[in-house]
């Protein structure tokens, strides 16, 4: 028996007051959308997903490609309505659907299994998840009978007097076998407030005819939607706790946990610290003994054993064992750092690759070079490499020394062994060996001080 999981994610999210639709915002870095198939697709036991879109369908057909079968809801009519979105893919499949809002990137992959092995076993032909929260205003009530059998869903603005004290919510994930779903969409009707095709309106259609079960979350904050912006950083918070518990229970060292951020995809190994203050997202990985932070922010890079990272920017770049950035270093577009480098104070690393042992200790821009090892970079010298039109590579041999405030034109290759002198411009070839020295001669004009400011008199009176 085939198992399927039918994403909802067509709706826009007015609440979100935000241009992405909701199921694509980002909660550290990664779409909502993904968190949610990423872990059908880790489940073991869920054999497709099927996602329905909506506004912006595009948005998802980027993110998910060939990953997911994609439906269409054309028009927002309500959930029952999405769900029969589906229904020219999934009605002649048997199996059991799980169902699940888009907009739910927190429930577990154990839960998701067990929720799912739970409708099998019991024979359910409806499994309907449910929550107990404090404060239920704004969801549909769980009715059940006097013998605890549940009777219907009631919608928050439909509830009575009585409903409305019912604590037990109705998540909006549901576990139904193919064979009887859309028999039972085809009976749903729009006699409610917002005249829409309610999902929930199956479990009574279904209850005099059919099993069906409840399945309950003990931990609610699984199944929170996320509906606005504050709900984003509250699911943030629950997700940066689990990861950062999952790494230190591993072995990673994570100082002042509440203040680092790690993304759900970074790989951190055991022995490496991070210090406060720290966001490390995307497709990172932080190899052993590293010591990343305080104040850093690392994103789809990966820092090699034995690195220090302080105070820095790292974007889709490499840093290379024993290696120290920072303070205020900033990495991007690809940078290759070598082994044992220094990158220092207010340094700049664009699209450019070092040797080993090659030090940039402060206030230098090295942009679209190719650098190679033991060489030093005097305090502001720069690779020049935009004319205003196209960029130009530079490239820099072995054990090169390159003064204060030197500029290097590009297209431009310095060899082997070159000594450059501080404040030269340079924009030829250097061949292996020299010395270059490329600035206009001093000249000292004597007296000038005097041609164009007179001296103050001087007040010899005495107090």
């Amino acid at each position: 028996m085939k198992t399927y999981a039918l994403v909802l994610a067509a709706g826009k999210g007015t609440r979100m007051k935000s241009e992405i639709p909701k199921c694509a915002y980002p909660i550290l870095r990664k779409p909502i959308i993904e968190y949610i198939v990423e872990k059908f697709e880790k489940s073991g036991i869920i054999d497709e997903v099927v996602v329905v879109v909506g506004y912006k369908k595009e948005v998802f057909e980027e993110i998910l490609d060939s990953r997911v079968t994609f439906c269409e809801q054309i028009e927002q009519k309500g959930t029952a309505d999405a769900v029969n979105s589906a229904r020219g893919y999934l009605i002649d499949k048997p199996g059991v659907t799980l169902i699940v809002p888009g907009d739910m990137p927190l429930m577990t992959i154990k839960l998701t299994n067990k929720i799912i092995k739970s409708h099998i076993e019991m024979g359910n032909d409806l499994t309907v998840v449910s929550t107990v929260v404090e404060n239920p205003k704004g969801y549909g009530r769980i009715v059940r009978n006097k013998f605890n059998v549940i009777q219907k869903i009631v919608e928050d603005r439909d509830c009575n007097e009585y409903q409305k004290q019912i604590h037990e919510i109705n998540s909006g994930v549901y576990v139904v076998n193919n064979e009887i779903l859309f028999s039972a969409l085809d009976r749903v009707k729009t006699d409610n407030i917002k005249g829409e095709y309610y999902l929930t309106d199956i479990v009574e259609l279904l209850n005099q005819e059919r099993k069906i079960g409840v399945f309950t979350i003990r931990d609610s904050w699984q199944a929170m939607g996320v509906n606005d912006l504050y709900q984003v950083s509250q699911a943030e918070k629950y997700l940066r706790e689990l990861i950062n518990k999952d790494h230190m229970v591993n072995g990673v060292n994570i100082i002042n946990p509440d203040t680092v951020t790690l993304g759900h995809d970074v790989k951190i190994e055991p022995s490496a610290t991070i210090l406060p203050n720290s966001t490390i997202t995307g497709k990172s990985i932080i190899k052993a003994h590293t010591i990343i932070g305080p104040n850093t922010e690392i994103h789809n890079s990966i820092i090699h054993e034995g690195a220090h990272i302080k105070h820095s920017l790292i974007y889709d770049s490499e840093v290379q064992e024993e290696t120290t950035i920072g303070p205020f270093a900033h990495l991007r577009n690809h940078a290759v750092i070598g082994p044992r480098n220094r990158i220092g104070n207010f340094v700049e690393v664009k699209n450019s690759s070092t040797g080993a042992d090659t030090k940039a200790s402060h206030l230098s821009y090295i942009g679209d070079a190719k650098v190679g090892s033991r060489v030093n970079f005097g305090c502001g010298s720069i690779t020049v490499n935009f004319d205003g039109v196209n960029k130009h590579q530079t490239e820099i041999g072995n054990d090169v020394f390159i003064g204060c405030n030197v500029n290097m034109v590009a297209p431009l290759k310095i060899s082997d062994n070159v000594f450059i002198a501080a404040g030269s411009t340079v924009t030829k070839d250097i061949p292996k060996g020299s010395l270059t020295i490329a600035r206009s001669k001093q000249i000292d004009k004597s007296n000038y001080y005097s041609h164009y400011i007179k001296p103050k008199p001087v007040d010899d009176k005495v107090e």
